[in-house]
C-alpha cells in the first residue's frame, strides 16, 4: 500500500492522448427480429485497458512504484528519480481528472530518496513513504501533502530501515509498515509504526511477526478496527491482523510470496503475490490464475467479484518484461489484453474507483532509458 496498488492508472505531464480501440459498444444495433425473443439480449463486456502517452520530468529516469485514486478528478503516484536502485530524489504526480503533473517534494537525503506507496483518507490528507539516505545507511522516509505542499514527517530518531506500505484511515489514524535492519545480513525486523494525529509512533509487534528474519510490505486498512498486512517471516508468507487492540497473525499454510493486500469486507480479502490467496471469512486458500508465469505485485478491488491485480511477465525477449494486468470476475483469475507497449515494462501499482476505473503505474525501459507508464483500465458493470 501502502498500502497500496495495482486498472489502472493514467500518467501524463503536459499533454495526454488516450488510445482506444472500439469494444462491444461500438457496434451498430441489428434489425429487430420479426420473431419474439425468447429472452432479452444482453450486452456482451470485456474487461480492457489502455496506455496513456506520458511526459517525465527533467532528463532522469523515473520510476513509479504506487498509487492511490482519491476521486474522479483526484489520484497521485510516487517513485523515484534517477538509477532504479539508487534513486536520488522522490517523484510526485498529480491526477487532476484531465492530466498528471509533477509535483514537487522534499528529498531530505543526500544520496538516495525513494517513495514506495502513497495513499489518502481525503484530498488533504495524503500520505506517501519510502526510504532516505546520507550515506550512513537507510531511514524511513515520511511525506505528507495537507491540501498546500507536500512536507517531511519526524520519526521517531532511533529507527533505521525502510518503509513499503502506508494505510490512511482518517487524519488522526495512518499506518505505515517495512522493516529495520540490514536484509542483506538476514538481520531485517518487521516494522510498524500509527500515527495518532500529533506524531508517529512505534507499534510493538510481540510474537504477531515471529522471531528472527522478517518484513511487511503492504498494509490495508478497512475501518480503525480492522487492518491487514502482509510480507514473509523467513521464507514463509507473513499475514497479519490488527482488531483495534493488537496485531496478531493470520495463519496460512499456503507457501510462497506475497506483494500485497486488499480487503473490500472483514470476511473477504485477497493476498497477492506467487500464488494468490483468498481469505473467506475463516481460512486462506488459493485461487487459480490463467497463465501462472505473471509475478502480480499490487491488487485492487471494485466488489467483492471484481478483483485486479498488475505486476510483469516474461516476454520472449531474454532479460526483458510485459506489462501484466490480471481480473478476477467470480471464477478465476484471468489477463485482460491491451495495447502492446515497446520495450520492456512492467506496472508496479494498481488503485481503484467505485465507478470501475481503475489506475496503474509503472515504468518502461526503452533502449537505455527508463520512463514512466500508466494504463487506465475499465471493468464490466456488475451483473444484475
Amino acid at each position: 500500500m501502502n498500502a497500496s496498488v495495482a486498472a489502472v492508472a493514467t500518467f501524463a505531464i503536459g499533454s495526454a492522448v488516450v488510445y482506444t480501440a472500439g469494444g462491444p459498444d461500438d457496434v451498430a444495433a441489428p434489425p429487430r427480429s420479426s420473431r419474439p425473443s425468447a429472452s432479452p439480449t444482453t450486452k456482451s463486456c470485456a474487461p480492457t485497458w489502455d496506455v496513456v502517452r506520458t511526459a517525465n520530468p527533467g532528463e532522469a529516469a523515473t520510476t513509479m512504484l504506487g498509487v492511490t485514486a482519491v476521486t474522479s478528478a483526484e489520484a497521485w503516484a510516487v517513485g523515484g528519480l534517477g538509477e532504479p536502485e539508487i534513486p536520488t530524489a522522490v517523484a510526485i504526480q498529480r491526477w487532476d481528472g484531465d492530466r498528471w503533473q509533477a509535483v514537487a517534494g522534499p528529498s531530505p537525503g543526500s544520496t538516495l530518496n525513494e517513495l514506495r506507496a502513497v495513499d489518502a483518507s481525503e484530498p488533504n490528507d495524503v500520505w506517501a513513504v519510502g526510504r532516505t539516505s546520507s550515506g550512513f545507511g537507510e531511514q524511513p522516509l515520511v511525506l505528507h501533502y495537507d491540501g498546500t505542499a507536500w512536507s517531511d514527517v519526524e520519526l521517531p530518531s532511533e529507527i533505521d530501515g525502510v518503509l513499503n506500505g502506508v494505510a490512511a484511515i482518517s487524519p488522526s489514524d495512518v499506518w505505515a509498515v517495512g522493516s529495520v535492519g540490514d536484509p542483506a545480513a538476514s538481520l531485517e525486523r518487521a516494522l510498524v509504526l500509527h500515527w495518532d494525529g500529533t506524531a508517529w509512533a512505534d507499534v510493538e509487534l510481540g510474537r504477531a511477526a515471529g522471531g528472527g528474519k522478517s518484513a511487511l510490505v503492504d498494509v490495508e486498512g478497512i475501518s480503525p478496527t480492522d487492518l491487514w498486512a502482509v510480507g514473509y517471516h523467513h521464507f514463509r508468507p507473513l499475514i497479519l491482523r490488527f482488531d483495534g487492540e493488537a496485531w496478531s497473525q493470520s495463519p496460512t499454510e499456503i507457501r510462497g510470496t506475497l506483494h500485497a493486500i486488499e480487503a473490500s469486507a472483514p470476511s473477504e480479502a485477497w493476498a497477492v503475490g506467487t500464488p494468490i490467496q483468498r481469505f473467506d471469512g475463516e481460512a486462506w486458500t488459493e485461487t487459480p490464475i490463467t497463465h501462472g508465469d505473471a509475478d502480480l505485485v499490487d491488487v485492487a478491488a471494485i466488489g467483492g467479484l471484481d478483483i485486479w491485480a498488475v505486476g510483469s511477465r516474461p516476454s520472449r525477449e531474454l532479460g526483458t518484461t510485459r506489462a501484466a494486468v490480471y481480473r478476477y470476475g467470480g471464477r478465476g483469475w484471468v489477463p485482460v489484453d491491451g495495447p502492446p507497449i515497446a520495450g520492456s515494462d512492467a506496472l508496479s501499482a494498481v488503485d481503484a474507483l467505485p465507478d470501475g476505473t481503475l489506475l496503474a503505474v509503472g515504468w518502461k525501459d526503452v533502449g537505455l532509458e527508463r520512463e514512466t507508464l500508466a494504463i487506465r483500465g475499465t471493468t464490466c458493470p456488475p451483473a444484475s
